[in-house]
């Protein structure tokens, strides 16, 4: 039998680690009580932060299915994701800790880890999503997928006018016909790697060169340029806006070039999160009964039951890594590209 010292002992062992266990981030969480702690403290923090910007209409839905299911109120700033990135890193950067969730294309998420902003999430919603939805360091989780397609107007493209590779845009019945999004400069970085640098950029610079490319900032803003059919072919568009315009009966459908780029998009919280167990319980929910929400709006979720469709696709996944290794050489490039001032641009392979 143990001693009294060794008693003594095992049952402040014991205490520390229950205490150890209770007071636990909830980031960190991985007890069996886990939900119902999450629950319950949540609703003692009453709301949370959120800066996002996904398209605003669907944010509503989501956020407002949040709320009337937990009673937890979701304070929304949405803009750009550019602008998204760059408030919650300036914010930080001057001491001001008041947004608890970020959700932005995985890219700009990535950064936000690089400036140590975000904290590791163990939640078991992680397993349910696809490899390539969960970044390494578990700080951010994607609970959609961008695959970027080219869509056109019905009324103005007929189906057997669709090219079938991208060398077939150069033909001259695209004159003047297509357009681009201003900031894709991540599908641009990976669609010239797959192409061969030096071929995918000599594409680029004919395609610019004979038949024009009309630049337009915001995918959403494109996709109702196409929609109206001031834009017959949009060379770059997130695949759910075309589908969702598709499915409300406007003249618009779309087609997946070869090789077809894709991406994550990111939810995280951030450290400093003032109401972290509202910040976890939104994440879990946007990784879990969020994404048959997200389904129904039309996005490409990132849960394992959807990925025999995006097999379909033979998709090409954003290398994080590599683009942001050369995000600003690969910016430049990309801008003199598609605004034709690349004429006299000498092809330079940098290493990644």
């Amino acid at each position: 039998m143990p001693s009294r010292p060794a008693l003594f002992l095992l049952a402040c062992a014991a205490g520390t680690a229950a205490f150890a266990q209770h007071n636990l981030s909830p980031a960190l969480d991985e007890s069996a009580d886990r939900a119902a702690r999450l629950l319950a403290n949540a609703r003692r923090e009453g709301s949370l932060s959120l800066y996002a910007s996904m398209a605003e209409k669907d944010l509503i839905r989501l956020v407002s299915e949040f709320e009337r299911r937990y009673g937890i109120k979701v304070k929304v700033w949405r803009s750009g994701k550019n602008n998204v990135l760059r408030r919650a890193v300036t914010e930080a950067r001057a001491g001001r800790f008041e947004v608890d969730v970020v959700h932005n294309p995985s890219p700009e998420m990535e950064l936000l880890h690089r400036e140590r902003l975000l904290q590791e999430i163990r939640s078991p919603y992680q397993r349910e999503l696809i490899a390539e939805a969960v970044a390494p360091h578990r700080e951010w989780a994607g609970p959609r997928v961008y695959i970027f397609v080219q869509a056109y107007n019905t009324n103005r493209v007929k189906p057997g006018e669709l090219p079938k590779t991208f060398r077939d845009l150069l033909d001259p019945r695209w004159k003047g016909r297509i357009a681009v999004e201003a900031k894709e400069q991540e599908w641009f970085f990976t669609l010239v790697r797959e192409m061969g640098e030096e071929n995918g950029l000599k594409f680029f610079r004919d395609l610019v060169a004979t038949n024009g490319l009309t630049v337009r900032n915001g995918n959403a803003l494109l996709n109702n340029l196409v929609v109206a059919g001031e834009i017959p072919l949009a060379l770059t568009l997130y695949s759910y806006l075309p589908e969702q315009s598709k499915r409300s009966g406007a003249p618009i459908d779309w087609f997946a070039l070869q090789p077809t780029v894709a991406y994550t998009d990111g939810i995280g919280v951030m450290k400093r999160a003032p109401h972290p167990h509202a910040a976890v319980l939104f994440y879990d929910f946007v990784l879990s009964d969020g994404q048959a929400l997200l389904a129904e709006l039309n996005h490409v979720i990132s849960h394992r039951r959807n990925e025999r469709n995006l097999r379909k696709f033979d998709l090409k996944f954003i290398e994080l890594d590599a683009v942001l290794a050369d995000y600003d050489r690969w910016t430049k490039i990309f801008e003199d590209t598609i605004y034709g001032r690349s004429a006299g641009f000498s092809v330079h392979t940098a290493s990644h």
